[in-house]
């Protein structure tokens, strides 16, 4: 089998192609065929987020429960659900869905639709020992939506039945808002919900005059507070929701051909929509162009981040470090942005989007790190991935405010929103701020500690279109650290050793 990705640009043009098919049979069939490939590279491989996607992508698939091949499908994305969870439930979630789209018979076994019945009923009956609960089983029936005809390039995200029936029912979720960070390049939009729901993303081409769309349908959702028609200017010119049979569809209309990535976040619970006019990450060997760069203080407001021993709070070192670097990068000819000026709280998701929209070439997330070990001390850099280390693990927990659960759910985000060229630089400018930082604390205080460049998930870093870093200053744990940190000098030190390191980063070093 060929290597990792070079299997994954394989799957991507048989993707790109069922788009351009614009529906029918064949587009079916090409989802279909991308499914087996992610699936293949799951039973090799045993990263859970090719399982997802081949089981977003078998449903797809299933849409048209009257094609050739459809019901196959169908019946694979149950199997996959059931196997990748390792609960027989959750497969039987899925048939259950499937067998709802069905409906009931009312023209006898000649009606088109009854060989596919029948193959579902078989297969519910065989795990009938496994069914869910009643509440997961109306939360299915409430969200069920009759597929006549798929969206041209239709193409799902959401967890489907899985996340229907592990999650617990009590009410119908709703839509608290829907919040956009637009620009011409890239827009964010950020649908909050008041608890976990399943949802499925559409794809409509342009056609017969017509612009093209995104569609998110949140199944068994009421509107809420949704606005029915947001208005924006760039890449999105309107959000658009209203109520379905299903629940609540949200409608991204674009003023041309975008790329576009969709994944959940928890805690609470929003279904973040990306949307940009290129997929994210540079060409491997191009200049390192620097002329933007957002500086992230990590924290704010109500979050407050770490606590040293005495009182002395991440946020507001971060913010400090943070409001001493731009002076100095703008006298370098550099046009910056900070995520937060003051002490408010800005959500995980509006920082990157932020950095995006600004067209950032740069984006520096500053935190202080905390242990429960208060001997703990140490600079450390980190850029976006999905390491299982268990001290990276609780980093990134902490600075992510989620739960291991919320974590998990990172993972499978985060395995395919990485790209190679990104990374590198992202390793690259993180290599060159702990080399700046512990070379200045080691000529000024003779006791620094290089804690090394980790991998970690960070939802701050999640979506960034631009090489992207996670700079831990110190512990503020540690009383020495918040000592230092409570000091002026401190502080600039940091702050010059972020300028250093962005200026070798822009000569190319």
């Amino acid at each position: 089998m060929p290597d990792r990705g070079e299997t994954l640009a394989v799957v991507e043009s048989i993707q790109s192609r069922a788009v351009r098919e614009g529906g029918g049979p064949r587009s079916l069939a090409l989802y279909a065929l991308a499914g087996r490939v992610f699936e293949r590279l799951w039973r090799l491989e045993a990263h859970d987020h090719d399982a997802e996607e081949a089981a977003n992508l078998y449903r797809v698939a299933s849409r048209e429960l009257g094609a050739e091949g459809a019901c196959d499908s169908a019946l694979a994305a149950a199997r996959l659900a059931g196997d990748l969870s390792g609960d027989p439930a959750v497969a039987y979630a899925e048939l259950y869905r499937t067998e709802r789209r069905l409906g009931s018979s009312k023209s006898g076994t000649a009606e088109p639709l009854a060989p596919c019945r029948r193959r579902v009923d078989d297969a519910l009956s065989l795990l009938v020992a496994f069914r869910p609960n009643d509440a997961a089983l109306t939360a299915i029936d409430e969200g069920v939506v009759e597929l006549t005809g798929p969206g041209p390039g239709s193409a799902g995200d959401g967890r489907g039945a899985r996340a229907l029936a592990s999650e617990s029912v009590s009410g119908q979720p709703r839509i608290l808002r829907v919040e956009s960070w637009p620009g011409r390049e890239s827009t964010r939009v950020v649908i909050v919900i008041d608890r976990p729901a399943a949802f499925r993303v559409g794809d409509e081409p342009s056609s017969s005059g017509a612009s093209p769309s995104i569609s998110i349908d949140l199944d068994g959702t009421d509107v809420g507070g949704a606005p029915g028609d947001l208005p924006l200017d760039g890449l999105v010119t309107h959000v658009r929701t209203n109520a379905i049979s299903s629940g609540a569809r949200v409608r991204l209309d674009l003023d041309g051909h975008a790329w576009r990535r969709v994944f959940e976040m928890r805690e609470p619970f929003r279904v973040v929509v990306d949307v940009a006019r290129r997929p994210p990450g540079g060409r491997g060997g191009g200049r390192r162009t620097v002329s933007r760069v957002v500086l992230d203080p990590g924290h704010g407001g109500t979050d407050r981040g770490a606590r040293g021993p005495g009182g002395l709070e991440e946020k507001d070192v971060a913010l400090d470090i943070v409001q001493r670097v731009a002076p100095t990068l703008v006298a370098q000819g550099i046009e910056v942005a900070l995520t937060r000026e003051d002490d408010r709280f800005v959500s995980l998701e509006e920082r990157t989007a932020r950095a995006n929209a600004f067209g950032a070439d740069l984006f520096v997330s500053v935190h202080c790190n905390a242990s429960e070990g208060r001997a703990r001390r140490g600079v450390e850099t980190y850029v976006l991935d999905t390491s299982r280390d268990e001290i990276e693990a609780r980093v990134a927990a902490r600075e992510n405010a989620t739960n291991q659960v919320a974590r998990g759910d990172l993972a499978s985000i985060l395995g395919e929103i990485r790209l190679a060229d990104g990374a590198r630089r992202s390793r690259r400018l993180a290599e060159l701020l702990l080399r700046t930082s512990t070379t200045s604390l080691e000529a000024r205080y003779g006791d620094a500690i290089d804690g090394g460049v980790h991998a970690a998930g960070f939802y701050v870093l999640v979506g960034a279109r631009m090489p992207a870093v996670l700079f831990e200053t110190g512990y503020i744990s540690n009383a020495i650290d918040e000592q230092r940190f409570a000091t002026a000098e401190y502080r600039q030190l940091f702050a010059d050793a972020i300028a250093n390191a962005l200026r070798a980063y822009r000569e190319g070093r």
